[in-house]
């Protein structure tokens, strides 16, 4: 391998892939009832299991990775490989993972001498899972660690995601929204339709009456913005009983495209809550938004 591939949980594949892809993983954390857990999520059960707690009431809280961390992490990584490492994070426009990722790395630079590439994902579940099937294939191709860094920064511009919260009671016990917000929100069915915008934070665009009309919205979005090129988009869900439902319409759209669904992991889940769902896809166009 031209390079050592790294990357946070945010990507929400299953542990056990991760590993046999020859991928190391650090994981992110989450807590529940003051208990914190790290996210290593390996199957359905799983996942299921963390959305019947929020479905139950339970509201999760989330913590980034810091710089002690992530400096351990890098020291037990280069003592494993003799090749620089390319380590993709959850975008810096959702969590501050990214920043201290950056400054671990110079500090391990200035301690060893070893280059470890730190890559902003700008997305986050299945938008970083996108960007990590890129980086494996470029990591696969014979590509350096410093140039893969270069184009997974261009790359991720061309990715498009876009999802709906269904649960807007669960946005208000975060804070999410304000109460008055989320009871007429709930009240009249309403889904607000989000973007990861090009900074790799949330801009909300619209909102839609119903989740039939969330998902009419986002396939729009898809078979008006997907790239010319045949590719693989993946459909997220939050145990989101329509995640089938898009992934049926997207594949109508674009039956020359392979399309999966992924689940959102507990670090998104926790302020999404149960039922969200999203499309990502590569575009030809850099994000606008």
């Amino acid at each position: 391998m031209s390079f050592t591939l790294a990357t946070d949980t945010s990507c929400d594949v299953f542990r056990t892939e991760l590993k046999a892809r020859g991928i190391v993983y650090k994981p992110l954390s989450f807590i529940i009832d003051g208990e914190a857990y790290d996210d290593e999520f390996t199957s359905d059960a799983e996942y299921k299991g963390f959305y019947d707690k929020i479905r139950s009431g339970k509201m999760p809280t989330t913590s980034q990775i810091n710089l002690a961390e992530h400096e351990e992490f890098f020291e037990t990584l280069i003592k494993s490989c003799d090749n620089d490492i390319l380590y993709l994070t959850l975008s810096s426009g959702l969590s501050g993972s990214y920043a201290t990722a950056c400054a671990a790395a110079k500090n391990i630079k200035e301690k060893t001498d070893r280059n470890i590439y730190v890559a902003d994902s700008l997305g986050a579940t299945i938008a970083t899972r996108i960007v990590l099937d890129e980086a494996e294939r470029l990591r696969d191709s014979g590509v350096n660690a410093e140039t893969a860094q270069a184009e997974l920064a261009e790359f991720v511009k061309h990715i498009h995601t876009w999802f709906t919260a269904v649960d807007l009671m669960h946005l208000k016990r975060g804070g999410r929204v304000s109460g008055p917000m989320a009871y007429l929100g709930t009240a009249l069915n309403i889904k607000p339709v989000l973007f990861i915008n090009k900074v790799g934070g949330l801009s909300v665009v619209q909102k839609t009456i119903g989740v039939s009309k969330a998902i009419a919205a986002m396939a729009s979005r898809f078979e008006k913005d997907s790239a010319k090129q045949p590719h693989k988009f993946y459909v997220a869900s939050a145990d989101a009983e329509s995640a089938e439902e898009l992934l049926l319409k997207a594949k109508s759209i674009r039956p020359d495209c392979e399309g999966e669904i992924g689940w959102i992991g507990p670090v998104i889940g926790a302020h999404t809550g149960s039922g969200a769902l999203g499309i990502s896809f590569l575009s030809d166009t850099e994000r606008q938004i």
